[in-house]
């Protein structure tokens, strides 16, 4: 049986275990606050400056909780997540009072350190008022005009929501309630089906539709992603393998892996596996990253995508734009395809937006001086098909051609497909 420490090594707070066995058999008390604290954007941190200085800032805040939240029990649960049992009266203003050190401290870095505040209720289990305070925290991570946030219960459905899908994943796999579709990819000089790309859907029988916006961000909140993503790759596999029985005419296919697939399990052998089993041609097969890619270590990611790309898969780079990461990835991987994410183009008035326009173009014609095709995702209108078609887009795909659908459904669209040999 596997021992935990009770005592960080690095900052000599509790650790996560030695916290919960402080508080195991302990009587309840009102008046309690329970804080979860996250330092934003560490492992960049470490990544620009080192780990010896970022253990130095993981002591500096341990020493400062200690200081500011004196006598109260205090851990870190992991990595850059601390967590604070203290009394409720004054709780906002030790917050306050820790985030204006560090500021005042580190301005030439930009320190922020996030807080999510929940009061449990009497005899209310530890662990989940930890969860709901985690949760309170994680709320406030894009939102950088707030830096705590105070636990509500629409983030308790939000976690219920959460605990299902991570206790039904498996299931829903097994008993097909998450299916994969397709959507179509269409070359805008022809105006023809050239390719596709498969999605993921949940159809729960309990909850009902699961936007792929929730279980895909708990998936890899929790590392199980993977699972996920292999299933919807052995699906694809054996859609296509139907067809080819039956003598039908296939189309390129793209499918989505996360970053953190490369981590949690050998996506690449996964994936050929799969293909040779059924038989599918790599060259059908288009692997699709998002741009969040670089918030971790490069060389395990590269080294998948080379060998992607030496079997015969075209690579592309996901949701260009919309992070903050794009010009590095760009810089560090090799893409085939970039896919522009056209969201911040929804509602917008081409005679009156020069700023998007600009933008939009001046990208275009980066990826094309790196040899790259460009597909514009998210297109919805006939006017802003039109503006990509006028600046030279290659490809476009959105619910102007079709939302995601069956595979058999693809190939009977009116549009018409545009094979390759």
């Amino acid at each position: 049986m596997q021992v935990f420490p009770l005592r960080d090594k690095l900052t000599g707070l509790l650790t996560r275990e030695g916290f919960l066995s402080k508080l195991t058999g302990s009587s309840c008390q009102r008046g309690l606050a329970v804080v979860w604290f996250n330092l934003d954007n560490f492992k960049m941190f470490n990544k620009r400056f080192g780990f010896e200085r970022g253990d130095s800032i993981l002591m500096e805040i341990a020493g400062l909780l200690t200081k500011i939240f004196r006598g109260e029990l205090i851990a870190r649960f992991c990595d850059d997540n601390f967590v604070v049992l203290t009394e409720w009266t004054s709780v906002e203003m030790n917050i306050e009072s820790l985030q204006e050190y560090l500021y005042s401290s580190h301005e030439n870095i930009a320190l922020r350190l996030r807080a999510g505040i929940y009061f449990p209720s009497e005899c209310e289990d530890i662990r989940l008022s930890c969860d709901r305070a985690k949760l309170a925290c994680d709320s406030i991570r894009k939102n950088h005009s707030l830096n705590s946030c105070m636990f509500h219960e629409g983030m308790s459905r939000e976690l219920a929501l959460q605990q299902h899908i991570l206790d039904n994943l498996d299931s829903a796999i097994n008993k097909k309630h998450i299916r994969v579709l397709y959507q179509p990819i269409v070359k805008i000089e022809s105006g023809k089906i050239c390719e596709i790309e498969a999605l993921a859907r949940w159809f729960d029988p309990e909850k009902g539709f699961i936007s792929p916006g929730e279980f895909i961000n708990t998936l890899e909140q929790y590392m199980e992603i993977h699972k996920l993503d292999i299933h919807a790759f052995r699906q694809v596999c054996r859609d296509y393998e139907a067809r080819i029985k039956k003598g039908m005419p296939l189309i390129p296919v793209s499918i989505n892996l996360s970053r953190l697939d490369f981590e949690l399990c050998d996506i690449y052998s996964e994936l050929e596996d799969a293909l040779t089993l059924c038989r599918i041609p790599p060259e059908l097969i288009r692997i699709e990253i998002t741009e969040s890619i670089n918030d971790e270590d490069m060389t395990l990611l590269n080294l998948g995508i080379e060998k992607f790309r030496a079997r015969g898969h075209e690579v592309w780079m996901d949701d260009f734009g919309s992070g903050y990461s794009s010009l590095n990835v760009l810089k560090d991987y090799n893409f085939d395809t970039i896919k522009f994410d056209m969201k911040f183009l929804h509602g917008f008035d081409i005679n009156k937006s020069e700023k998007a326009k600009y933008i939009i173009s001046s990208n275009l014609q980066m990826a094309r001086l790196m040899g790259m095709q460009a597909l514009a995702e998210g297109v919805e209108t006939l006017e802003q098909l039109e503006y990509l078609r006028s600046i030279g887009f290659d490809k476009a795909q959105g619910y102007y051609f079709g939302k995601p659908m069956n595979l058999d459904e693809i190939f009977s669209l009116e549009r018409g497909i545009e094979y390759t040999s």
